[in-house]
């Protein structure tokens, strides 16, 4: 947990020099570009629009999940979002876009703005970010981080 906490911060740290950071036109390697191709067919192709029949060319069978409301391995997570995702027609656009993208070796960070209800006023709403982050070997997913809290458990059914 210290571990998502120190990166949630360098990400925070990170942030704004990387937007001043892409004005300059840096250049990814092959194989970060690689990887972040694969991280967005997780996160716009499987995630937005619900083409989870993706995961097994492009995650690994023993993929790690840290989210504790995901099972674990491949197959827990078709499972777990073929019950909250349905398939659409992919659209080249992305449904929620994210504002930051940093890719770094074999792992690629994900930031997208999120809405939530003020607490102090529920009538008005705030941004806040959330992120989530894949590492890529091989050309698979291998392992998911995001900043999720385990779910409180469903009510029982009469």
């Amino acid at each position: 947990m210290k571990f998502l906490w120190s990166l949630i911060a360098a990400a925070a740290i990170l942030a704004p020099a990387c937007r001043l950071l892409e004005a300059q036109d840096l250049k990814l390697t092959p194989e970060e570009q690689k990887n972040q191709d694969i991280a967005f067919i997780e996160f716009h192709d499987m995630l937005q629009y619900g083409h989870l029949e993706l995961a097994e060319q492009y995650m690994a069978p023993g993929y790690i999940q840290h989210n504790p409301n995901v099972p674990p391995g491949r197959d827990g997570f078709v499972q777990y979002m073929s019950r909250v995702r349905k398939p659409e027609p992919l659209q080249t656009e992305w449904k929620t876009k994210p504002s930051l993208v940093i890719a770094s070796g074999d792992l690629v960070l994900l930031m997208f703005d999120r809405m939530a209800p003020d607490p102090a006023d529920p009538s008005r709403k705030y941004t806040y970010n959330g992120f989530d982050m894949v590492r890529v070997n091989d050309g698979l997913i291998q392992e998911h981080w995001d900043a999720a809290k385990k779910n409180p458990p469903a009510p029982p059914k009469p």
